[in-house]
């Protein structure tokens, strides 16, 4: 009889070390998380077709460094070349093409791309995608916010943005170019603007899209002014590491 109540005490005692446990584990603060910071931090990536584009980290984002410009979906999937201006208001299959239909233009200016493409999520290379609104101002937030972001977002100088690309430092290594669109079956902005897809589109039916000129050190996030049928440029993100 001894030894059971000896062994019904131990219990007894062991019980009440463990609620002490968890009540004082319960108490205790909650250790944020801590998430990567990759900034700086360089990389190649390929696309379907065997294109390479330069990487570059920026804060916990990882983005390529270039524009899109493949011709196929990572499934392998062709999209349609829309050489034709009309075709971008009379097609919606997925569809691209270069800027003034000018090969030349491929590199570094990239592909321009409709939303019918865009919205098939097989864009990208595997592993990565078309960044949400959420992604777009997250980057803008690193850099510093909507008045400034551009500046370090522009590749400096006037080879490629028609002067006075103000502001500009490239500090992020993004290597934004004026790639210019396609609106109203009319090529513009060569030179003066980049223009770029995010996933989101608006409770209008719009997209949101982000955008740099020449003239102002900022960014325009968040417009949603862009139609199906207009052609922007893409660049992709790292999925969730």
């Amino acid at each position: 009889m001894q030894t059971i109540r000896s062994r019904y005490r131990i219990y007894v005692i062991l019980l009440i070390g463990l609620v002490i446990n968890v009540f004082l584990t319960s108490c205790e603060e909650a250790v944020p998380v801590k998430y990567p910071d990759y900034t700086g931090e360089r990389g190649i990536i390929y696309d379907i077709e065997g294109n390479i584009y330069k990487t570059i980290g920026i804060g916990p984002q990882i983005w390529m460094a270039e524009n899109l410009r493949s011709t196929s979906l990572n499934d392998n999937t062709e999209i349609k070349y829309l050489k034709d201006s009309l075709d971008w208001t009379s097609i919606s299959v997925p569809g691209y093409c270069w800027y003034n239909n000018d090969t030349l233009l491929e590199i570094p200016y990239g592909g321009l791309y409709n939303w019918s493409a865009v919205n098939t999520e097989k864009l990208c290379p595997t592993g990565w995608h078309i960044p949400s609104e959420g992604e777009w101002r997250a980057l803008v937030t690193i850099l510093g916010g909507e008045y400034s972001a551009g500046s370090k977002l522009k590749v400096i100088g006037t080879d490629y943005w028609i002067s006075p690309n103000s502001g500009a430092t490239n500090s992020s290594k993004f290597n934004a170019v004026p790639s210019g669109g396609i609106f109203n079956s009319h090529f513009v902005g060569l030179g003066k603007w980049a223009h770029w897809w995010s996933s989101t589109k608006n409770e209008s039916g719009n997209i949101t899209t982000l955008d740099l000129l020449n003239s102002i050190p900022g960014v325009i996030i968040g417009s949603g002014a862009r139609t199906y049928s207009h052609g922007l440029s893409v660049r992709c993100i790292k999925d969730n590491i």
